[in-house]
C-alpha cells in the first residue's frame, strides 16, 4: 500500500519549519501485509428493547472487511532535561539519572484489529526509511503483548512519523509504549499501566517511561521509573534544532568515558531543578530565566559533540544569543533544546554545516510539554502560538510536593 496516509489519519502536529529555504518532505509509505484466509460468522439480530433474538442466522463472510475497534493516538517524544551518567555495568550498560518530560511533538498511530485468520501484523509508515518488519519497535511491541497475555489478536498499524531518527528524542521508544497501550485498550486486557511499563523493558530502555505521567525520574538502564510532578508549566516554550544527520547513539556511546562526566549529584540536581521553579513562580521571574543552564547537565554531550563537532558549536551560538534560559542536548542527540522562547535565528551561523548528503537545512520545532491523565493516554490539542506564554511565572502549576525531592 504505497502512496500518501489518508488525510483523515493525519493528526494536529506543532509547528514545524525548516531553516533557509529548506521544505519538509511527505515521504511515500512502505509496508508490510499478511496474508489472510475466510471463514464466517453469526449475526444476531437484535429486537426493539436490544435484547438478542435467535429465529433466525444470517452467514456473511467478513474475512476481508476490517474490523470497527480502530484507535488513533498521538505518541508524543521526549526531552531530558538532565542526563548524567554514573557508571558503567557489568553487562554492558550505562547506568543513568535523568529528568525526563515528554512534549508535544510527536507521531501518530492508528492501531487496527485484523481478522483472526491474519497470521502476522502488518505495518505501514509515512517514512520509507523505517522498516515495517519485526526491527521495528512497534512490532516487538505487538509481539510483547500478545507473549505477556496469551492474546493472539494481530493488527495493522498505520505509523505517521513526525520524529527523526537519530535525534534523542525517543521517537520509537514512544511509538513502543503507544503501541502497548493501544493495544491494551482494543483487546480489553485492562491491563494496569504499572503491568505496561513493567513489560516494554523487555524491548527497550526508554520505553517505560512513557508510562508515567510524562515527567519521571529515571534511574538503572532508564527502566526504573519515578513519576513526579510536571518539571515545566503548560504551554512553556520549547524550540528544537536538529542538523539534518542523525546521530548513531552506538557511536556517542562508544566514545563515552565515564570519567570525564559530571560529579554533581543527580538526586541533587532533581531537587533544585523542583526548588528553583517554586522560586521562580513566587517571585514571577521571566520564562528565560528558569531553568538555570548549569541545572541542564547532560553527560552525553561530550563524547556527542566529538562525534559531531558542529553541535558544540550550536550551542555555544544559541547560549550566546541570550534568548533562552538554557540550551542544551536531548539524550544522545543530535538535537538541542532551547528553554524559555519561540525564537530561533534561521540566518544562524551554525546552519552552515550539519547538512545533508542532499544539503537539507537544518530542522527547528516550536513546541511545549505535555503530560496525560491517570487511565488517558498523551493527547496533543495544542495550537503553538509563541505568544501563547506569559512573560512572567506567576502561574506555574508546580506542584509543591517537589520541595521533598
Amino acid at each position: 500500500r504505497h502512496g500518501q496516509a489518508r488525510e483523515s489519519d493525519k493528526q494536529q502536529a506543532p509547528k514545524k519549519m525548516r531553516m533557509a529555504s529548506g521544505r519538509s518532505s511527505g515521504g511515500s509509505i512502505s509496508c508490510r501485509k499478511s496474508t489472510c484466509g475466510s471463514s464466517c460468522r453469526t449475526r444476531a439480530h437484535r429486537g426493539r428493547h436490544g435484547q438478542a433474538r435467535a429465529s433466525s442466522f444470517s452467514f456473511k463472510d467478513v474475512s476481508d472487511e476490517p474490523l470497527n475497534e480502530s484507535l488513533e493516538l498521538f505518541s508524543p517524544a521526549k526531552i531530558n532535561l538532565f542526563l548524567r551518567i554514573t557508571k558503567r555495568r557489568d553487562d554492558g550498560f550505562h547506568e543513568l539519572a535523568s529528568l525526563f518530560q515528554t512534549i508535544a511533538f510527536g507521531d501518530s498511530l492508528k492501531v487496527t484489529p485484523l481478522p483472526s485468520t491474519a497470521i502476522e501484523d502488518e505495518i505501514f509508515c509515512t517514512d520509507p526509511t523505517v522498516p515495517c518488519d519485526e526491527r521495528n519497535l512497534v512490532w516487538k511491541a505487538a509481539e510483547l503483548f500478545r507473549k505477556k497475555t496469551g492474546n493472539k489478536q494481530k493488527f495493522s498499524i498505520a505509523l505517521r512519523k513526525e520524529v527523526p531518527a537519530g535525534a534523542g528524542l525517543g521517537g520509537g521508544s514512544g511509538n513502543a509504549a503507544t503501541m502497548l497501550w493501544a493495544a491494551n485498550k482494543i483487546c480489553g486486557e485492562d491491563r494496569p499501566d504499572s503491568d505496561l511499563l513493567e513489560w516494554s523493558g523487555d524491548i527497550g530502555s526508554d520505553i517505560s517511561f512513557f508510562f508515567s505521567g510524562g515527567t519521571a525520574y529515571c534511574t538503572g538502564r532508564g527502566e526504573i521509573v519515578e513519576d513526579m510532578p510536571p518539571a515545566l508549566p503548560s504551554g512553556y516554550p520549547i524550540v528544537l534544532v536538529k542538523p539534518a544527520l542523525p546521530l548513531s547513539t552506538a557511536a556517542v556511546y562508544g566514545k563515552l568515558d565515564v570519567s570525564r562526566c559530571s560529579d554533581v549529584d543527580p538526586e541533587e540536581l532533581k531537587q533544585r531543578f523542583y526548588q528553583e521553579a517554586l522560586m521562580a513562580s513566587s517571585e514571577r521571574k521571566s520564562v528565560t530565566e528558569h531553568p538555570p543552564q548549569d541545572l541542564c547537565v547532560n553527560d552525553l554531550e561530550i563524547p556527542a559533540f566529538e562525534e559531531m563537532p558542529v553541535l558544540a558549536k550550536a550551542k555555544e551560538e544559541l547560549i550566546a544569543t541570550g534568548s533562552y534560559a538554557s540550551v542544551f542536548m536531548s539524550g544522545s542527540g543530535s538535537t538541542m533544546v532551547c528553554l524559555g522562547a519561540h525564537d530561533i535565528d534561521t540566518n544562524s551561523k551554525f546552519q552552515a554545516e550539519g547538512r545533508g548528503p542532499k544539503d537539507e537545512d537544518w530542522l527547528a520545532v516550536m513546541t511545549t510539554p505535555v503530560n496525560r491523565k491517570v487511565g488517558e493516554w498523551y493527547q496533543n490539542e495544542t495550537d503553538l502560538v509563541v505568544d501563547d506564554v506569559g512573560d512572567d511565572m506567576s502561574s506555574w502549576p508546580v506542584s509543591r510536593s517537589g520541595e521533598d525531592c
